[in-house]
């Protein structure tokens, strides 16, 4: 099923996908030190809440719902369609996703696990993050720009 459009002015789009990219940078530096304490609940949500905000960003320029884990899972599904020579790369990305997401509730992961998720959901994030114009990338890679958010 396609995703469920949403109409809005420009200037409201173009606020809540700068709004989603800042939560999106935020989510992705504070992993590390989650991992790095122990509390993988934290380290894997914030993965999970990553790939949800830049697939959010990516959905709103389009004029896709994304108000519900559903909407979001449609978003995924329907970019990942366009993209069948990325389908691995994707599909590895989303799965991992949900593992973190629902290690947050079960907490059934190791630390070596979740790590190894953090680094599987990270092609994804790459990919969401070139389907941005540059006037929200500014023409950097989504490593360079999560790590300028962190000076």
């Amino acid at each position: 099923m396609p995703p469920r459009i949403r109409r809005e002015p420009p200037a409201r789009r173009d606020a809540r996908i700068r709004k989603h990219l800042e939560q999106a940078r935020d989510y992705w530096s504070k992993w590390p030190a989650h991992l790095a304490e122990g509390d993988l609940c934290q380290a894997g949500e914030k993965g999970w809440g990553t790939v949800a905000q830049l697939t959010k960003a990516v959905a709103t320029l389009r004029g896709w719902q994304h108000y519900d884990h559903v909407a979001i899972q449609e978003a995924l599904t329907a970019l990942s369609d366009e993209m069948p020579e990325r389908i691995t790369e994707m599909g590895r990305g989303i799965a991992a996703a949900e593992r973190l997401h629902g290690n947050f509730y079960e907490v059934y992961m190791t630390t070596a696990l979740t790590e190894f998720a953090l680094v599987e959901v990270r092609p994804l994030l790459d990919i969401l993050w070139g389907l941005l114009p540059e006037e929200y990338t500014g023409g950097v890679t989504f490593a360079d720009w999560t790590a300028a958010g962190q000076s």
